[in-house]
């Protein structure tokens, strides 16, 4: 295995405050102490959110006095709704329910119009939530694609996600999206009926949610702990989905919640957050954020790296050359962190890694594991939220990983690591 040659962060959302790099043994070397409390002027590889093209993305949706969604009486909500990383909502305060609570949403839904990765969810939230995936939620979710083989449609999915960031549901089909029978809900305006409902006593106990379009359904039980670790529900409406993206438009009348049908024949004066307007994105995928900030969010004394990465197969790292280091070799690495935002199965490296091989690496991870690499793997699937976890790989192309461990919440509180 080749000397590895740089200290790196690779891929989410999180700030580091004072580093200690060195061979675990004092008699064999003095570790280096990275405190910075100045800029550091670390390398920077990929591309770098500087160099981001302007971009806009317009928010259209709250109440209209249209009937696109085919409802009993003119009046529904809903209108152009865009992925992006601000939080868009339209939604009502509603009496606190959890996941000991039995939930029902339903109504009629019209997709007029979807670009290439799109998304809205519609349903129940917390007035903090925020993200993807959004915490404290349980909605129906149309995800929108433009194809020129399939042209303009949606998936629906029912989905929710517990207050630690854990996520579950399912999909109105057969199998995977990707290889299923099941077609999608074309873009056309013709309204769909839906239905998603959750049941804690479902499946013996473990809770139950379930999805129905035109009458069809589909259910699937709770993962392991998701009901014990619970939600909390304080509103009800609209979210645009937070990562970059594009825009649909879509209409929704005849809602019932819990049964009780709301009234759209008026406007309701529904809450509105970002609804209305344009947002000027700052980040998007593939730019990274790779800064140096006299700020202290991760604890301690002012002064630390500030990263926001995309996990992409595009190679890109932020790092300070070290002396080479093999497997030979104790190793050392301690410091702060802060994780304070991160997308479903999103992930990052913190640790040590050779640059030249980080650099010809195209490949997504599943496929080909990044070798030449002794790190911390902070990632995981949207039902375990993401593991803190060592791993590595060798020149030869041996690698490894825990196949679990700790986990960490995106919540911006300081930690040791």
């Amino acid at each position: 295995m080749p000397p590895i040659q740089r200290f790196c962060v690779q891929a989410i959302s999180l700030c580091l405050a004072f580093v200690c790099l060195g061979m675990t043994s004092p008699a064999l070397a003095a570790p280096d102490v990275l405190s910075f409390d100045r800029d550091p002027g670390w390398e920077r590889y990929g591309k770098n959110a500087d160099d981001l093209p302007s971009r806009t993305m317009h928010q259209d949706f709250g109440w209209r006095p249209s009937n696109h969604a085919g409802g009993e009486s003119p009046g529904e909500i809903g209108g152009v709704i865009s992925r992006s990383l601000t939080r868009a909502c339209y939604w009502v305060e509603i009496p606190t329910q959890t996941l000991e609570t039995k939930l029902t949403l339903s109504g009629r839904v019209a997709n007029v119009h979807t670009d290439n990765n799109c998304a809205m969810q519609f349903g129940f939230f917390n007035k903090d939530s925020e993200g993807w995936r959004t915490p404290n939620s349980l909605v129906f979710r149309l995800s929108g694609e433009n194809k020129e083989r399939r042209g303009q449609y949606s998936w629906a999915l029912a989905d929710y996600c517990t207050q630690k960031w854990r996520a579950g549901g399912l999909g109105a089909f057969d199998g995977r999206y990707q290889t299923t029978d099941t077609p999608p809900i074309k873009s056309d305006g013709k309204p769909h009926d839906f239905i998603v409902a959750y049941d804690p006593k479902g499946a013996s106990g473990v809770g139950e949610i379930s999805i129905a379009i035109d009458g069809k359904e589909w259910k699937t039980e709770l993962l392991e702990r998701h009901k014990e670790e619970g939600a909390v529900f304080n509103r009800f409406g609209l979210m645009n989905i937070q990562v970059s993206g594009n825009s649909m438009e879509v209409y929704l009348d005849d809602i019932r919640m819990n049964g009780k049908l709301l009234d759209f024949s008026d406007d309701p004066h529904w809450e509105g957050i970002n609804n209305q307007g344009d947002i000027e994105e700052g980040v998007a995928r593939p730019w990274n954020v790779m800064d140096w900030e006299e700020t202290n969010r991760a604890g301690g004394d002012p002064g630390e790296m500030s990263v926001m990465m995309w996990r992409d197969e595009a190679p890109a790292y932020f790092a300070t050359p070290i002396s080479g280091l093999t497997l030979d070799d104790p190793i050392h690495a301690e410091g702060r962190l802060a994780f304070s935002g991160a997308g479903s199965d999103s992930g990052v490296y913190i640790g040590f890694f050779d640059s030249e091989t980080k650099r010809g690496k195209e490949t997504p991870d599943h496929v080909v594991r990044q070798s030449n690499i002794l790190a911390v793997m902070l990632e995981g699937p949207s039902r375990v939220g993401h593991y803190f976890r060592a791993a590595y790989g060798a020149s030869s192309g041996a690698n490894g990983h825990n196949d679990s461990g700790p986990t960490i919440q995106p919540d911006g509180e300081p930690r040791h690591w």
